[in-house]
């Protein structure tokens, strides 16, 4: 039989004494590891729990009228082009419930627009009258149903396209600001 030495205990000598001694350190080796393991976890998920928790949400709802810029109505329609025009000129102002969300430092904006009113419609010739009194109720209620997707979704007005476009131009310009924080 071959007599190992490691210390101060012989393998030989006892057998069972030295299989339970490093048994047993192996053990608690083993669950102080886990232990220390389970609580590093779960002071992870304590400081992760409080970082959470210590989002701040501030919400400030106000109620914003904003006018557009005065557009050119008419072929190459360009914003504030106060030139003399054969078809006039239109802005477009908006009422909207304006609510800023700010979390963490980061605002957020969403707007509902309550109503839409126009300052400056082209009113020089009575045909631009009869139009723009035909097409405008028509662009409020579809800026009133389709909300801040309005720019993107209007159709034109058939016999009122340059109305429209200038419409928009000028809804667009004031979405924008409406939108600022």
């Amino acid at each position: 039989m071959q007599i190992f030495r490691t210390g101060t205990f012989t393998f030989a000598d006892r057998p069972c004494k030295v299989m339970f001694a490093v048994l047993r350190k192996s053990l608690i080796a083993a669950f102080c590891a886990s232990v220390l393991f389970v609580q590093t976890g779960s002071a992870f998920a304590l400081a992760r729990a409080a970082q959470s928790n210590t989002t701040i949400k501030k919400k400030v709802v106000t109620n914003v009228t904003v006018t557009g810029p005065t557009v050119k109505c008419g072929p190459g329609n360009t914003l504030k082009s106060l030139t003399d025009n054969k078809w006039g000129f239109m802005a477009v102002q908006i009422q909207v419930t304006k609510t800023v969300t700010t979390v963490n430092g980061k605002p957020s904006v969403s707007i509902k627009i309550n109503k839409v009113s126009w300052p400056v419609t082209p009113t020089h010739t009575p045909r631009s009258i009869y139009i723009n009194h035909q097409a405008l109720p028509l662009l409020q209620g579809e800026t009133l149903q389709l909300q801040a997707d309005v720019a993107a979704k209007m159709v034109n007005i058939s016999g009122a396209t340059h109305s429209t476009i200038s419409f928009r131009a000028s809804l667009q310009a004031a979405l924008a600001k409406a939108e600022t924080p």
